[in-house]
């Protein structure tokens, strides 16, 4: 069930994302990764937003997060 809510709130975070609302989808990005803290996939989404709002250190320490949890993760070069 808390992989279900957690895939839920990343889709909701993909859209805030896509229409510009990055602080509501880093909100939702956590939501996720606080109801499924293994999933690499909620750590790299969220880098992404935290590098769209330009909060680099932040994207940068989900990226190593999200490698750490899945070393072969493809989206790697473009998380960093």
């Amino acid at each position: 069930m808390c992989f279900l809510q957690a895939e839920k709130l990343k889709d909701e975070g993909n859209k805030e994302l896509k229409l510009g609302n990055i602080a509501k989808a880093i909100e939702f990005y956590t939501d996720a990764i606080c109801l499924d803290p293994k999933n690499h996939v909620y750590y790299s989404n969220r880098s992404a937003a935290f590098a769209k709002d330009k909060k680099y250190e932040q994207a940068l320490s989900d990226g190593q997060k999200c490698v750490e949890l899945k070393p072969d993760w493809a989206k790697v070069g473009l998380i960093l």
